[in-house]
């Protein structure tokens, strides 16, 4: 009887679909273990977690870090959706699935986070075409995207902007929205040397930006003030604290 009850189990776990001996390995160790899936962890460990600020990333990089992002996202996704199919057959208990729906969460963290960096290299990417098309006197459209130009003393240091960025604070009771504070990775591939250059996030003609117009035109700040990049789009609205930026020279 004993003997005949071994060669049932054994014959019992020769008829087992493959898939479910296979599931014996952690179903979310068998995403993190797999090439794919570390190269994918590199690409965001030098991009969205690495030292390099977000305006220090070059859109290429962006590109690379969504797409590396999303695709970590999917691959928990399907993972999910062939362990559910498991569940209902009977294969795979309910909470061992668990592990991949926390990591799921965690991906589409990173995956937003990764998003929103992207987009704000976009509005940067559109900010810096706006002084490119003023640099080129007008674009394609004829439209002048230069709002105001104001000349000051022609000077902007550290010392200077430190006064502009304690006087927003104080008026408004939030830091100054800095889009991009000296060279970028942005201007620097567009050409420009954006060194001793501040670009804010702040439209014209709001409140905020009329009260820093005011500010720079009072303390003789050189500023110019950009409504957008193209002819009814107000992306790349934004005040360029301190002289124009220059074109890089080749040593550069």
């Amino acid at each position: 009887m004993r003997k005949l009850f071994v060669c049932c189990v054994f014959v019992t776990a020769l008829g087992l679909p493959a898939q479910s001996l296979f599931t014996r390995q952690p179903l979310l160790e068998r995403i993190t273990s797999s090439a794919a899936d570390m190269d994918d962890d590199l690409v965001l460990k030098r991009t969205l977690y690495g030292p390099l600020r977000a305006d220090e990333t070059t859109p290429e990089q962006a590109a690379q870090m969504v797409e590396a992002a999303r695709r970590r996202v999917d691959r928990v996704q399907e993972r999910i959706d062939q362990a559910k199919e498991m569940i209902e057959q009977g294969i795979l208990a309910r909470n061992e699935i668990l592990p991949l729906t926390e990591e799921l969460t965690y991906r589409r963290s990173a995956l937003s986070l990764a998003e929103s960096r992207a987009r704000f290299l976009k509005e940067l990417s559109e900010m810096a075409r706006a002084e490119q098309a003023f640099d080129t006197h007008e674009d394609d459209t004829g439209y002048r995207p230069i709002q105001e130009r104001f000349d000051g003393n022609g000077q902007m240091s550290a010392s200077v902007f430190r006064r502009v960025l304690l006087s927003f604070e104080k008026q408004f009771a939030r830091p100054l929205p800095i889009s991009a504070n000296g060279e970028t990775a942005v201007h620097k591939a567009m050409g420009f040397d954006h060194r001793g250059r501040v670009d804010v996030a702040l439209a014209p003609d709001t409140a905020e930006g009329a009260w820093l117009r005011e500010y720079l035109q009072r303390e003789q700040i050189p500023y110019y003030a950009f409504r957008g990049a193209v002819l009814g789009r107000a992306t790349a609205a934004h005040i360029h604290i301190g002289p124009p930026s220059t074109r890089l020279r080749v040593a550069d």
